[in-house]
């Protein structure tokens, strides 16, 4: 008598990937009456949202922190977990620190007009739309008076000084925006953090893209949560009628005629649908066998990740606010650095955060707790004078090359790989489908569109069942 198999078991939907956009997307499945597994890699749920204590036992972000007040996803989640949403401080003056001098930052290019030059400098060359706008804005630069004698001389160096830049990098698209020095070391200070990579590596057109698509007019950091952002994980969680399973990465996920199969180390399962909500980089890393497979791991590779070091720095004082300083900072060395003031309004001891993103990030990695400590106080000290360098408590968390989340902020489109990916990723057809904050079409890299994403997979999912089923 010969051996009887034993069915693989089998769900609706299939969820990779434990963070804000897997579990949006477990939770919408589940609403939506289909059986869902959700499967993690860690030891925890919350991906690139995670919550510690600082020595003084009180709560504090070490990934995810700040929304606005249109980020209505993590805003209605907040008040579901009986979170606070307390304003983070912005009133004082902000500094710019390049080479020697302590600047005013208000008086240097500020990043919407950093944005709003990349609107003007980068050209997406398939639409004839585009290329006659940049021909007419050349056009007016050149018979328009210039702003500066200095402007008119730094354009002119542009044209005769070879390119060093790689083409389509943001590196070469602020040196087309003819910016000061100060201006230049500014703004490639501000990218760099912002996309914790060397601006040679960020393809342009992509941060152009998704930065005119960001669905928001307010400050993207307006408030943040005492209790932590923490608590948004877990009630995402709360309620799942499958219990996600922790330490279960999916090692391969093929394709079985109506079915999809995920293989993880121990176990094989079958669903209708996949949804892959990791960072493209570590999705990467996932072994596919699908229709167009080839072209998926050209667009999983177009990523790159970002490189983070996020330090918390509590004091006896807000000594920065009695000089009438916002606590913000930006650095042009080390290149990726920026401070802000991370208090809350609870009476809990004053907070600096100090983000490192970029290449400099992935150099103090490699440094010891007490050098790295040392070289961002020395740092403090330059703009705020010696009070910054007695904190009360330090704490710092790395998203460098994290092995599950592939590092911090978000993955962005390198220079030279698919332009295209952020869409063809959204919109991939079949029984997988992809989601998370680096697919978002109007919260691009935040929390928020981590969410969004995942319930937007499941949305179409449902649709195409309904399709199919009608």
């Amino acid at each position: 008598m010969g051996l009887i198999m034993k069915p693989k078991p089998h769900v609706n939907v299939i969820v990779v990937g434990g963070g804000a956009a897997g579990l949006a997307a477990a939770r919408a499945a589940e609403d939506r009456g289909l059986s869902c597994q959700l499967f993690e890699a860690q030891d925890r749920l919350g991906g690139r949202v995670r919550t510690g204590m600082l020595g003084d036992w009180t709560a504090f972000d070490e990934g995810a922190q700040m929304v606005n007040g249109d980020m209505a996803a993590v805003l209605e989640l907040a008040k579901k977990a009986g979170l606070r949403c307390a304003p983070v401080p912005r009133t004082g003056e902000s500094l710019c620190v390049v080479g020697d001098e302590v600047l005013d930052l208000n008086e240097l290019i500020s990043a919407d007009d950093i944005y709003e030059y990349l609107e003007e400098q980068v050209v997406r060359w398939d639409s004839p739309r585009e290329i006659l706008r940049s021909v007419w804005l050349k056009y007016q630069w050149w018979t328009s008076p210039w702003e500066s004698l200095g402007e008119a001389r730094r354009g002119v160096e542009r044209m005769v000084t070879p390119d060093e830049a790689p083409a389509g990098s943001l590196t070469a698209a602020v040196q087309d925006m003819l910016l000061c020095e100060e201006d230049t070391a500014l703004a490639l200070s501000m990218l760099t953090e912002g996309y914790g990579a060397d601006p040679d590596e960020v393809d342009a057109g992509m941060v152009r893209e998704v930065f005119s698509r960001y669905g928001s007019e307010r400050d993207d950091l307006e408030f943040h949560f005492p209790d932590g952002m923490g608590r948004i994980i877990e009630t995402l969680a709360d309620g799942l009628r499958h219990k996600p399973h922790l330490k279960a990465p999916v090692m391969a996920i093929t394709a079985q005629g109506e079915h999809v199969e995920v293989a993880l180390a121990d176990q094989q399962l079958t669903a209708d649908h996949v949804i892959v909500a990791v960072p493209p980089p570590v999705a990467a890393r996932i072994a596919f066998d699908l229709e167009n497979g080839d072209e998926l791991s050209e667009l999983l590779a177009a990523f790159g990740p970002g490189a983070m070091i996020k330090t918390v720095l509590s004091y006896d004082k807000a000594f920065w606010r009695f000089d009438g300083l916002s606590g913000t900072v930006v650095f042009g060395d080390p290149m990726g650095l920026s401070v802000i003031d991370g208090s809350f309004d609870d009476g809990s001891a004053p907070r600096l955060i100090a983000f490192l993103g970029g290449p400099e990030a992935r150099r103090w990695q490699t440094l010891s707790n007490d050098d790295r400590r040392n070289r961002l106080l020395g740092h403090l000290v330059r703009a705020f004078g010696d009070a910054a360098g007695t904190p009360r408590h330090v704490a710092e968390r790395h998203w460098v090359d994290d092995p599950w989340v592939g590092g911090g902020y978000n993955a962005s489109v390198r220079v030279g790989r698919r332009r295209d990916a952020i869409a063809k990723l959204a919109d991939w057809q079949g029984g997988v489908s992809f989601a998370g904050a680096e697919l978002d079409d109007s919260f691009w890299g935040y929390v928020e569109g981590a969410i969004l994403s995942g319930r937007r997979a499941v949305d179409r999912l449902v649709a195409a069942r309904t399709g199919r089923a009608a």
